[in-house]
């Protein structure tokens, strides 16, 4: 499974960010990596830090040359579910709209392959968010730290920086095909991550030509292409 996905491992005293309005640890936890992401989803904002190091799956399936994420999601439901002919379903069906699929995704996980979450894409966009399951399990290795308004400065770095990243293989060749499809070729330049960051350093100089704090810009702009240098 690990090798088929890849894995990460989110170390001890990372900060997790939680859009919700109830505070008690369930069975199924949803974090962004990034406090304003969270803030999208509630006006107060849970600020969580883990207890341990903590192993998650990678489901990413590529990056593109926006930046934009696919989950791995639906193919990891087909694999381990190879009998059910309902191809037509997506990341959101999986996460939120048919409990069923994902009772049955994350008992195979915990189970038979003792992992305890993942890290994969919000909506197939930028942002990335951390899922961790079992309320036994997240006792052990969550602890609420703090709640603020989603307009408060605290809490600007993205934890995705902090995260320890091991795709697969696929992954990357998957990613690297994405990259190098014709009409996302923008410029001579042939290193894709070159080309992506003369872009992402531009956006940085205007942040703060407009007044924000330089690292802050940074982390605003962090992406998964950034952190995998991709």
């Amino acid at each position: 499974m690990r090798e088929m996905y890849g894995y990460c491992i989110i170390p001890k005293n990372t900060l997790l960010f939680r859009g919700h309005p109830d505070t008690s640890i369930d069975d199924f936890m949803f974090f962004a990596t990034k406090k304003w992401v969270a803030g999208a989803f509630n006006e107060n904002v849970q600020i969580w830090k883990t207890t341990t190091d903590i192993e998650v799956l990678f489901l990413v399936e590529h990056i593109a040359y926006n930046s934009w994420t696919t989950s791995a999601l639906p193919r990891l439901y087909h694999n381990i579910s190879p009998k059910d002919i309902n191809t037509n379903f997506d990341d959101l069906d999986i996460k939120h709209r048919d409990i069923n699929k994902r009772n049955k995704l994350v008992r195979k996980l915990y189970d038979e392959y003792t992992i305890s979450g993942w890290l994969s894409s919000i909506e197939n966009k930028v942002e990335m968010e951390v899922c961790l399951f079992d309320r036994h399990a997240n006792a052990g290795q969550l602890i609420l730290v703090d709640i603020v308004n989603r307009n408060d400065k605290k809490y600007f770095k993205d934890s995705l920086d902090s995260i320890k990243i091991l795709p697969s293989n696929n992954f990357y060749e998957q990613t690297h095909k994405k990259l190098s499809e014709p009409e996302h070729v923008l410029t001579a330049e042939k290193d894709h991550y070159k080309q992506y960051k003369k872009t992402q350093d531009a956006w940085i100089r205007e942040d703060v030509q407009n007044g924000h704090d330089k690292v802050e810009a940074k982390h605003y702009h962090l992406s998964l292409r950034t952190k995998l240098k991709i």
